[in-house]
């Protein structure tokens, strides 16, 4: 028996298994380097057959859709044809490209993009697949009930996978924030990732442990930890059968009614979110419409987003925040300069304000998006009444333009505002008093009060949302929000964490916004207490 074990959670749940090891090997054509434009030619046409596949794919799901905006970008081919320039032929050449630009994401210093290296490798691969030979399904064999083990699970082997048959995932790369992890969640399935060189230990065959939540894989078990097993999931079984039997009901504590809402980053989101018993969505975050993009989506295109987000909630609310980027989140065709301390920088309302055609056209689309639905607008980073007072104000400028176009929309639309710098803390009773909701970003608020990177190893520990400066910060915005008599919301992963519940809800929080995996999760435990 051998136990390995890695740091990160990517999916909390249990399975046991043969382990399938997956073979990325593909049958290349024999091929022999032709001149400079026959090995062009060799990449373009390789490119058009992807991007034909990758557009297939983009029908039903947003991941391939952003899949499509990338292999579009002229910066993947212009990479590889400048090193076929070079002398290179169209395979090394894209294999060159793919190792040059998956190190520019990995290194971006911010967690969500850096997991977006593992999209480009899968582009790269299509492609290089097309070179040789054509895409091969590696997945050929897999079994009921089989442990998927892997270098890396890219986004476009879950369109080759049927996920009723998947006991669970193992892989020697791969981030708590990658698609494959929030697909992982979303569907329950244990996965342990990031073992690197240990996955070099297991064997197609072995018998496999997958606890996804202590992030341990245990290869050929004894009989002793198989049936500590086999009691731990009739347990999980049984809690997950109680939770889904909570997840579409309303909730209360002690008679008072506890919204939980989702977060969500696109339609596809929105409509899974609400299937899973969300009451809403506390946060639409609309960057990704932005960052998914070669140029800047028109007002049309968002607002064709919006009103299909609005109606896949199904009557209930919608909260969508302003653009959220920032010198840390890399969106080319705006031209953001390279900071040396981005999380301190031009970011989110800050770029909003000082680009405020484009900020207005994001204002429109929300604004006719309203005429649809319950549509909230909330705005991201708020450090003083001064910034609060200037959105609210180019929010009415918006308005009455669409009133003398004769463009419907909700006139009372509730505007709201993220409380996660401790500045919006200190000011929270006076933006109270100029809003109608606040929702607490717990993710930037525990890094700028504790004053540690939670991605930085070295100070990791210190990024604590139990410390007692944090649940200070906490119970301060909610006393003000309550004492205006306006709502507060948490949408930061502390909302999603069910150990976590029952101190906020004693804080007198009473709506959350959290990860659709945890929808259930929360949901009964607000019901226990």
């Amino acid at each position: 028996m051998k136990t390995l074990q890695t740091s990160v959670v990517a999916s909390a749940a249990l399975a046991m298994g043969r382990a399938f090891v997956v073979s990325r090997a593909v049958d290349s054509v024999a091929h022999i380097k032709g001149t400079e434009e026959e090995e062009q030619e060799l990449f373009t046409n390789a490119l058009s057959v992807s991007r034909a596949q990758i557009e297939s794919l983009a029908t039903d799901s947003d991941i391939f859709a952003a899949h499509l905006e990338m292999i579009d970008d002229d910066m993947l081919s212009e990479s590889v044809l400048s090193k076929i320039a070079e002398g290179e032929s169209a395979c090394e050449a894209t294999a060159a490209a793919a190792e040059q630009m998956v190190a520019m994401f990995e290194a971006i210093d911010d967690e969500y993009l850096a997991a977006r290296a593992a999209d480009i490798k899968d582009i790269f691969a299509r492609i290089s697949a097309n070179l040789s030979g054509g895409v091969q399904n590696p997945f050929e064999g897999v079994e009921q009930g089989d442990i998927v083990v892997a270098e890396e699970i890219y986004p476009s082997d879950m369109a080759l996978l049927d996920l009723s048959k998947i006991g669970g995932f193992v892989t020697a790369q791969g981030s708590a924030t990658s698609h494959f992890s929030i697909i992982a969640r979303n569907h329950s399935l244990a996965a342990v990732v990031g073992l690197g060189e240990q996955v070099g230990q297991i064997n197609s065959g072995d018998t496999l442990i997958v606890d996804g939540y202590q992030a341990v894989v245990v290869v050929e078990p004894d009989e002793t930890t198989v049936n500590s097993y086999l009691n731990r999931k009739l347990q999980e079984q049984n809690l997950h059968n109680e939770q889904q039997a909570v997840a579409a009901m309303a909730v209360s504590y002690r008679g008072q009614s506890v919204t939980v809402t989702a977060n969500a980053g696109s339609v596809e989101e929105v409509e899974r979110a609400i299937a899973a018993g969300a009451d809403g969505i506390g946060l639409f975050r609309s960057e990704f419409i932005y960052m998914q993009s070669n140029s800047e989506p028109t007002e049309e295109e968002q607002y064709r987003v919006y009103s299909a987000a609005v109606r896949a909630c199904q009557g209930k609310p919608l909260t969508i925040r302003t653009l959220d980027i920032g010198g840390d989140k890399e969106v080319p065709y705006l031209g953001l300069p390279k900071e040396e301390n981005p999380f301190l920088g031009w970011r989110a309302i800050r770029i909003s304000l000082d680009c405020k055609e484009m900020f207005c056209r994001q204002l429109r689309a929300i604004l006719r998006a309203s005429a649809e639905g319950d549509v909230r607008v909330m705005f991201p980073m708020i450090v003083d009444v001064a910034e609060l007072e200037t959105a609210k104000s180019l929010l009415e400028e918006c308005k009455e333009q669409l009133k003398a176009e004769g463009v419907a929309y909700d006139e009372n639309i509730k505007v709201g505002v993220m409380i996660e710098t401790p500045a919006a803390v200190l000011i929270a009773e006076q933006l109270a008093e100029r809003c109608d909701f606040f929702s607490i970003g717990t993710n930037d608020l525990v890094q700028y009060i504790m004053a540690a990177d939670r991605a930085n190893v070295k100070v990791a520990h210190l990024y604590n949302p139990y410390s007692d400066a944090v649940v200070r910060a906490l119970t301060m915005i909610i006393t003000a929000a309550n004492s205006a008599g306006i709502e507060c919301s948490m949408c930061g992963e502390l909302a999603s964490d069910s150990n976590a519940t029952e101190m906020l809800i004693s804080a007198r929080l009473r709506k959350f916004s959290v990860n659709i995996g945890a929808i259930a999760s929360v949901k009964y435990t607000i019901s226990k207490l």
